[in-house]
């Protein structure tokens, strides 16, 4: 093979070798999308007619006040036990700061009739609070803002943000285990 051929050669070999390079740079840019493509049409312009409004546009709903039921709280604590945050189970966990609604039996150990801010709800009314008790049978209630709840011996159903936040008593035993941010007390 002559010189002249030699050089035809390698200059074919290399401009060959410089596609295939670009070539392999450029393909995974375009397999993924990220070279740039034209720009969507874009819809005309809306009239300036109050009557005509764009597609109403969804807001975001706040979330479900979810009906709670005792059983998915109960973590199987011994009465006078300590709460371990290793107890909380998943159903549990993802109810954090989440609007719920419960019903059970407000606390007997409440020293006003009317106007209260804070107060054990009670899974049943023979519920023991403190010693004796069971953490996850108790809920402390804080009435948010100027929410305020009158004393009962019926049933009451409570509305509210739900919280994980133990309470220990004098004993140091876990007294309470949850909390609602109460906004409505029925």
């Amino acid at each position: 093979m002559g010189t002249e051929a030699k050089g035809t050669l390698t200059m074919w070999a290399t401009a060959n070798f410089r596609n295939l390079l670009l070539l392999l740079a450029v393909l995974p840019l375009v397999v993924s999308g990220c070279l740039p493509v034209a720009a969507p049409p874009t819809s005309p312009p809306l009239a300036n007619n109050p009557t005509e409004s764009p597609a109403a546009v969804e807001k975001p709903s706040p979330p479900k006040t979810e009906d709670l039921k005792w059983e998915r709280l109960d973590i199987g604590m011994e009465p006078d036990s300590v709460y371990q945050p290793w107890m909380l189970t998943t159903a549990i966990k993802v109810l954090e700061g989440q609007p719920v609604r419960i019903k059970g039996w407000m606390h007997g150990a409440v020293f006003q009739r009317s106007n209260i801010r804070n107060f054990h709800l009670m899974r049943e009314k023979e519920c023991p609070f403190g010693p004796g008790g069971q953490a996850h049978h108790a809920i402390e209630v804080v009435m948010q803002g100027t929410q305020r709840a009158d004393f009962s011996v019926e049933e009451i159903t409570v509305e509210g943000i739900f919280r994980v936040v133990p309470v220990t008593g004098e004993n140091g035993k876990t007294w309470s285990l949850y909390r609602i941010e109460g906004t409505a007390v029925k």
